[in-house]
């Protein structure tokens, strides 16, 4: 059965969806992490201009690591998330992306099987995935990762406290009032066989540094907004990036 949809304004960061007491604040400083299993090896190939391009692919199922993920307005949160990680078609040394949404009817019934996830991994960094992928059948292999993005948090939501983990949401289309993909840059990933982790990839070297300083005071008003500017310029990039990405598919 179809939901309503929603009327929804987003002005001065903040997000409000009519029916809804309060408001939504996008995560600043809050990164998401995945953890995904059951990982195999799709192999393919796309014909573009009627030049053949390889087109593998893997394929697996994520979950949220100590977080949760919802559609803002709508109940329910995802479970399982069906994951997918391709090459980026260019080459280069682009750092991951990570989108999230809904894919087939999950605009209509918010199903948690309708929860998706694209992982764009530069192609060196996916062929090395692959090869490990191959090296430890029939054991399968476990991959978690990290990223910042541009999820959504109620505003009234309390800092996390131990065991409680932080409720993520994608955000509303301001025009349409469905749900709007997520996008984020990925800050760190790893892989494992076994409890035995075979690869640890910061995608951000400067990662660590730009952690706050356990000296700083966290309710400092200007360290605070530079936090906020820089993260805004990393949304800047991530949108830059995956209009390129666009771009590199046509």
């Amino acid at each position: 059965m179809n939901q309503a949809v929603r009327s929804v304004s987003i002005a001065d960061e903040r997000m409000t969806v009519d029916g809804l007491t309060g408001a939504f604040i996008q995560a600043v400083g809050r990164p998401l992490a995945l953890d995904a299993d059951g990982l195999a090896l799709v192999r393919g190939h796309v014909w573009r201009e009627g030049v053949r391009h390889e087109a593998d692919r893997i394929e697996a199922r994520a979950r949220p690591r100590e977080a949760s993920l919802h559609r803002a307005g709508y109940p329910g949160e995802a479970h399982d998330i069906a994951l997918t990680i391709r090459p980026f078609p260019t080459e280069g040394a682009q750092a991951p992306l990570l989108r999230l949404g809904l894919s087939g009817d999950g605009q209509e019934a918010g199903l948690d099987q309708n929860y998706r996830a694209d992982l764009f991994l530069p192609q060196p960094l996916f062929a090395e995935l692959g090869r490990d992928l191959a090296a430890s059948a029939p054991e399968p292999l476990h991959l978690s990762l990290s990223a910042a993005t541009d999820l959504w948090l109620r505003e009234a939501e309390p800092e996390a406290l131990p065991g409680r983990p932080l409720a993520f949401h994608l955000g509303l289309e301001a025009a349409s009032g469905r749900s709007a993909s997520g996008h984020g840059r990925v800050e760190s990933i790893e892989w494992s066989r076994a409890g035995l982790r075979i690869r640890a990839a910061p995608a951000y070297p400067d990662a660590a540094a730009a952690e706050a300083d356990p000296e700083e005071e966290p309710d400092d008003p200007v360290s605070d907004q530079l936090r906020r500017i820089n993260w805004s310029l990393k949304q800047v990039l991530i949108v830059l990036a995956f209009l390129m990405l666009i771009v590199a598919l046509k």
